[in-house]
Order: C-alpha cells, then sequence, then structure tokens
C-alpha cells in the first residue's frame, strides 16, 4: 500500500482518538514525538474498539502504552464474551514497523508476567488495571485470551516471530481452547478502519439443499446448508454475525456437544442439532442452481443470526481442524432464512426474543434423568436434607442439603486427579452420558447419601478456608486459591487424618475441621511447587490440564526422604523448605 494509504490512517486515528486516550506522559516532548505516540496508542485503541466493539471512550481508556508497559499497549475485557484482550501496536510512517525478536520477546514476557500477576513489573497505568484483571484472572468462568499485534508494516512478520505466538498459543491451550493470536499489518488496519468507516451490512450467499419455501405472511426459505459453507460466515464476520441476537458465540457445555458430533458422527449433525434462524432485510434465490429444489443459491442483504450463534461460532472455530479439509458430503445443519421486506417494524425483535426463549436441553438436564438422582434425592429426604438435581430449582445452602453441582465437585475431587481436573475444565462433560465414565464412576448404586453428604463438606471446608488464604502472602495465592482448589480438595481427601474422618464415625464438625487443618500446607505446598516449575504458566488454563496435574500428583506422591545416594526430586525439596 502507498504512503497515501499511511497518512489516511494516520488522519482519521487522529480525528477519532485525540482527547479519547490519556498523553499527559507525553506532554515534556516534542509535538512530532507526541504525535507518533498517539498514533501508537490509537492503533491499540482501534483493535479494541473493532473487535470487541466498544465505543471510542471505552477503546481509549483501554490503552496502557508507557515505557515499562511490558509489551502491553492495550488491555481490555469484554464482559459479554468473556474475553481479555491484549494489544501490542507499532507505528511507522513510512510503513516499515512490524514485531520483530525483541518486540515479540517483551509482548510474550509481558503476557507471562500479567497472567502470573506479577504486576509490580509494571507501570502505573497497567496496576491501575490490577483489581479488575485479577477478578478475570481468578474468576471460575472459562476466560478467552485473545493476543493481538497491530503495525503499519507493509508485510506480515516474518514467520519465525509468528512461530513465537504460535507456540505460545499452544502452550496455554494445552487442548482446551482459550487463547488465540492474531496480527494486523497495514492492510489490516486499513480493513478495519475502512470496515467502521462504511458500516456495510453483512451479505451472505447461502446454499440450500433440500429447500423448501414460505410464502404467507411472511417470505422465508429453509433447507440444508453444508457445515463448510456456515464456517466460511464465521470466518469473514465473526461475532458481527449476532448483532441482533441475544447472545453471542461464547464456550459451553452444548459447543462441547456440537463438537464431539462433528469429530465422531458428522453425518448426524443435521439430525442431532437445532438449527440456525436467520434474519435479512431481503433475499433473492439466484437463477443458478437446479431447476427443482435439490439445490438452491440464496443471495441474503443485512443479515443476523438471531438463533444458532453457538452453533455458528463451533462450527467455523472447530470444522476445519476435526475434519481435516476434508468436505464430507453428509455434514449439514438446518437454516430457515426470514425475510423481512414485508413484515412489520417491530418483527425482527420479536423473531429475535422467541427464537432465544426456546430452552436448550443440557448435559445436567440429562443427569436429572437418570433414577439415580432420583433415589438419592429421596434418600436426602429421609436424611431430613434436600438434594436438587434438575435445573431450575435453587440449590439448597448450608445445613439444609446440596445440589448435583456440588456433588459432582466434590465426589469427582475424591475420586481421582483426572476428574478434578474435568470439573475445572468441563463439569458437563460428566453428566453427558450417564450409562458410562465417568458419569458412572462417581455416581453409582454404592454411592451413599452419606459418603456424598460428607463428601460435600469437606469441599465446603476447603472452599472456605482457600477463601481466607486468597488474601495470604503466599506468590500468586488469589489465582492458586481459585483456580487450583479441586486439585488441592484432592490432596485434602488423600491425607491421612481427613481419610480417617472421612470413612469414620467421626461427626461432620469434626470432618470439616480436620479438612480445614489439612488445607493450609496443601496448599502452600501446591504453590511453591507451581512458583518452582511453572511461575509463568497460566493457572487457568493448567487446572485444566490433565498430564500437568498429574506430574504435580505424581510429585506429591513422591516418598519425602530419597534414597542413600540419590538426588531428592523437586517436591522434596518443596516439603523441606516449608
Amino acid at each position: 500500500m502507498s504512503s497515501l494509504t499511511i497518512t489516511r490512517i494516520a488522519n482519521v486515528l487522529e480525528a477519532q482518538f485525540k482527547g479519547a486516550i490519556d498523553m499527559s506522559d507525553q506532554a515534556k516532548h516534542s509535538a512530532d514525538t507526541q504525535r507518533a505516540c498517539l498514533l501508537s496508542r490509537s492503533l491499540a485503541a482501534l483493535v479494541i474498539r473493532s473487535l470487541a466493539q466498544v465505543d471510542t471512550s471505552v477503546a481509549g481508556a483501554a490503552v496502557t502504552d508507557t515505557y515499562n508497559d511490558g509489551g502491553l499497549d492495550a488491555i481490555h475485557f469484554d464482559p459479554r464474551t468473556d474475553t481479555l484482550f491484549l494489544v501490542q501496536a507499532k507505528w511507522s510512517a513510512v510503513g516499515n514497523a512490524r514485531l520483530d525478536d525483541v518486540a515479540a520477546n517483551k509482548f510474550l514476557a509481558g503476557i507471562r508476567d500479567l497472567l502470573a500477576g506479577n504486576f509490580d513489573k509494571f507501570d502505573t497505568k497497567i496496576r491501575a488495571k490490577e483489581p479488575e484483571v485479577r477478578s478475570v484472572l481468578e474468576s471460575q468462568r472459562p476466560i478467552r485470551l485473545r493476543l493481538v499485534s497491530v503495525h503499519t508494516g507493509t508485510q506480515p512478520s516474518p514467520p519465525h516471530v509468528l512461530r513465537k505466538f504460535d507456540e505460545f498459543v499452544n502452550e496455554l491451550n494445552g487442548g482446551v481452547p482459550v487463547a488465540s493470536f492474531e496480527e494486523f499489518d497495514q492492510a489490516g488496519v486499513y480493513g478495519l478502519i475502512t470496515a467502521e468507516t462504511v458500516a456495510p451490512k453483512i451479505k451472505l450467499q447461502v446454499v440450500l439443499n433440500d429447500w423448501g419455501l414460505i410464502e404467507q405472511p411472511y417470505l422465508a426459505y429453509y433447507g440444508k446448508v453444508h457445515l463448510s459453507n456456515v464456517a466460511s460466515w464465521w470466518e469473514e464476520h465473526r461475532n458481527f454475525l449476532f448483532a441482533q441476537n441475544l447472545r453471542l458465540y461464547r464456550s459451553s457445555d452444548v459447543n462441547s456437544a456440537l463438537e464431539s458430533t462433528l469429530s465422531k458422527a458428522p453425518e448426524n449433525f443435521w439430525y442431532f442439532n437445532n438449527g440456525i434462524t436467520v434474519i435479512c432485510d431481503s433475499v433473492t434465490k439466484s437463477l443458478a442452481g437446479a431447476p427443482d429444489r435439490k439445490l438452491g443459491l440464496f443471495n441474503c442483504d443485512g443479515v443476523s443470526v438471531v438463533n444458532g450463534a453457538q452453533t455458528v461460532g463451533t462450527v467455523g472455530t472447530i470444522v476445519g481442524a476435526i475434519l481435516g479439509g476434508e468436505d464430507p458430503e453428509a455434514a449439514f445443519v438446518q437454516v430457515r432464512i426470514i425475510s423481512l421486506e414485508k413484515c412489520p417494524p417491530d418483527f425482527a425483535r420479536q423473531i429475535t426474543r422467541a427464537t432465544n426463549l426456546q430452552n436448550a436441553v443440557g448435559n445436567r438436564e440429562f443427569a436429572g434423568m437418570d433414577p439415580l438422582q432420583h433415589r438419592l434425592a429421596t434418600d436426602f429426604t429421609l436424611d431430613g436434607r434436600r438434594y436438587v438435581y434438575k435445573a431450575g430449582e435453587p440449590d439448597p445452602k448450608g445445613e439444609e442439603g446440596c445440589g448435583i453441582v456440588e456433588a459432582t465437585q466434590a465426589l469427582a475431587s475424591e475420586r481421582s486427579v483426572a476428574l478434578a481436573v474435568q470439573v475445572k475444565r468441563e463439569i458437563g462433560a460428566i453428566w453427558a452420558d450417564t450409562d458410562g465414565p465417568p458419569y458412572t464412576e462417581i455416581f453409582n448404586d454404592g454411592l451413599s447419601t452419606a459418603k456424598l453428604w460428607r463428601a460435600v463438606l469437606v469441599m465446603r471446608a476447603v472452599d472456605e478456608e482457600l477463601h481466607r488464604l486468597k488474601a495470604s502472602s503466599t506468590p500468586r495465592a488469589g489465582l492458586v486459591a481459585t483456580h487450583m482448589n479441586r486439585i488441592v480438595l484432592h490432596f485434602v481427601f488423600q491425607d491421612p487424618e481427613v481419610r480417617r474422618s472421612f470413612n469414620g464415625p467421626d461427626d461432620a464438625a469434626s470432618l470439616s475441621a480436620a479438612a480445614r487443618a489439612a488445607t493450609g500446607p496443601i496448599f502452600a505446598k501446591v504453590a511453591t511447587y507451581l512458583g518452582e516449575k511453572h511461575p509463568n504458566d497460566y493457572l487457568a488454563g493448567f487446572c485444566k490440564n490433565v498430564r500437568k496435574c498429574e506430574e504435580l500428583a505424581r510429585a506429591y506422591d513422591a516418598p519425602e526422604d530419597p534414597e542413600p545416594g540419590s538426588q531428592p526430586d523437586l517436591w522434596s525439596n518443596v516439603l523441606l523448605s516449608l
């Protein structure tokens, strides 16, 4: 692109972000230096505004660029999609700015420090965001990390530099997709600006197989759409597809079920999925296609997906990887296309509301159909307590009883490291199949209400103690207490005194006291191990990684006193240091 493109980008950025970004730290610099700094910061703000779909003032407030920013030029959390945006920006008036080794290493080191909660390594702008970022990092919700590099270079960053980010993202994901990386070069920046300036409505070309038509009272078409067609929608438009939807794409148990069907039996996807509803300003059938209704090509203007956001997002995110580039003929989803041309003014909102009020059956509801859950609820009643296993009814508190979520968390953590990881990673997967493991490992005919209730008591005692320990001086105390809570709980269940009390005749108070007493030392050991072996790991990802957690467990189970002449393992060193 030409120097004219750079000039246009600069003029737009300056006009839109001047006054919205804090420049007080640049007051002593020359006018040219201040302008270059403003443009670099504006690039970061532009990315936040475009990708997070926020206004200019919010995007400007996200800018964290200072001398000691760790390469993090903007930080923003989007609560609608539970996404944390981390941006590095580089401006060059001659179009030669792009990531080199130094900039990439600085950005990656800054991300590691942020995820590890090392806020003392940053300047005041990032430290001012510490409460918000900590609350995000310590959240139990599945947070997404979106790492972005933006620059005005005419070429992408070198392959070996981009490879650093691919490797880092793979490390963070560890089998669970929590992080992504993308780069915007000069052409990408220009695309962001022109997209915002023109604000075009989305146009889609939809290929309907075995299609049908409804003409009255309002025009609509329906039929089967190949998943590769749906994936192309997501690839091009992302969450902009869902501008009128009540919810954007986000991770969920439902998405995991979609992924399972795609990977194991894509030919069944049409049968198992509720389908997608699209509304558009107008729809016209192209002359191309089969003369009958086997195949039709439809041009849709002003498109919004009002139901099926999770289907579109999941298909677009994983279909390429799962299908391995193949194009199975049977992989379809049902799609409805409703034209608003002759509809009442409020009809689009009515469609959106009505289609989203349909209650999807989740994995918890499947577990609720298991007769064993009904038996547990009946036995709890005989014990003078309540056990809630069906969705919609509030869970009991305290001595009143418990619900299936608490029961699953406690019993799974007592059972094994792998199941303790599973309840952190995706508890709904345990309920997906009530006829086999992992569900039957913890919910089976041998389970008594006494064991279930005592397991919940242990978990509650451990959680109370971990909540107190969040404020301790232990490094990364809040992150360890939040994300490693079920691994700590598993170790507490293995404590000899807790095990004796759990399996014995001790009353509830004694059992809870034993669990609380064991929690502190175990918490300290786990935190020390993580500090020694994984000082910069993103713990929200670590706790969902079976391999890493089982390595921790093996270190925990290793003998404290090594054989004469042998070297003590790391966990022994941890124990000796306490």
